[in-house]
């Protein structure tokens, strides 16, 4: 069924922002998640949530497409390629920073995302902001830097290059998202679980035994909560510019490190709220600006 017929733009871009809106709710308990995993180490977790988030990827992919499902995965091509490939190594990059570094530290890292998005997608793509997105996004950049500060410890360097390459290699995910906005990329997802897999299956030597609690944990993290918020963003990049798509991962970025700190008690700065409450106020002026005050415009920009 293609929803694009049944739906004007301005509802496809609601449930877009709807979407990632709930996504980015759902993703914000990994760190909680990991932070539970009792006896499987990085690699063991990387391979079984790869594993799971690829088959469940490949389900829905099969229920959409049925008898086309072969065709629609062609189509994919070699940009598509490229896009898993980042994306896998971008998975991979995410769950050894979470499991070398503090949940908040890796969050705060990746909210580099939307500012390198938008300067690759400014360059790559030409894609303009209107101003109301830049306000937000100066508005959360400056909520990064109070939660960063507090955050960013001695001795945790590593965590945190890898969680620089996880929003290196997610922003250039988008941006071949949005060159081929046209086709539905959901096989790359597929593909990026089958990457990370064979690369945490040759680091292990194929030792990767799991206890049952472990491996529901990792179907949790890889089935349901980064396949739903997969399938979510790559919707959203069909309606939504790169940078206005990725703007909602702070929310994600705000409630991830709270979580932790409620659940597990796992350190986190006074920073880390004000930061978190400059980044949330930030997005919600934009969304009550976008509802109640600006008028509808007739292109796909925000």
């Amino acid at each position: 069924m293609n929803f694009n017929n049944l739906f004007s733009f301005h509802d496809m871009r609601f449930w877009a922002i709807l979407m990632m809106t709930v996504g980015s709710i759902v993703i914000s308990f990994n760190g909680l998640v990991l932070r539970n995993i009792e006896f499987a180490d990085n690699w063991t977790v990387i391979f079984y949530r790869a594993l799971s988030f690829s088959s469940s990827i490949f389900l829905f992919i099969i229920f959409k497409y049925r008898k086309s499902m072969f065709g629609q995965i062609c189509k994919i091509g070699r940009h598509g390629l490229l896009a898993s490939s980042v994306l896998g190594v971008s998975n991979i990059c995410f769950i050894l920073s979470m499991t070398t570094t503090t949940v908040a530290n890796t969050i705060f890292t990746i909210n580099l995302i939307p500012f390198i998005t938008a300067i690759l997608a400014f360059y790559i793509l030409r894609e303009k902001l209107f101003p109301i997105t830049v306000y937000t996004m100066v508005g959360a950049f400056f909520g990064v830097i109070i939660m960063f500060y507090g955050a960013l410890q001695i001795g945790e360097l590593w965590g945190n290059i890898l969680a620089l390459c996880t929003a290196i290699c997610f922003s250039i995910f988008t941006i071949i998202l949005r060159l081929n906005k046209t086709i539905d990329m959901l096989p790359c997802l597929v593909f990026s679980g089958l990457i990370a897999m064979m690369a945490a299956f040759f680091l292990k030597m194929g030792s990767l035994h799991i206890s049952i609690h472990d491996f529901i944990l990792c179907f949790l993290l890889g089935g349901l909560m980064s396949g739903f918020v997969n399938c979510c963003f790559v919707f959203a990049t069909r309606h939504l510019v790169a940078a206005e798509a990725t703007l909602f991962f702070f929310i994600e970025s705000v409630l991830t490190p709270t979580w932790v700190w409620l659940f597990v008690k796992e350190e986190t700065s006074r920073n880390t709220f004000v930061g978190g409450s400059i980044i949330l106020m930030a997005l919600l002026v934009r969304g009550i600006y976008l509802r109640f005050i600006a008028k509808p415009l007739n292109s796909d920009l925000p």
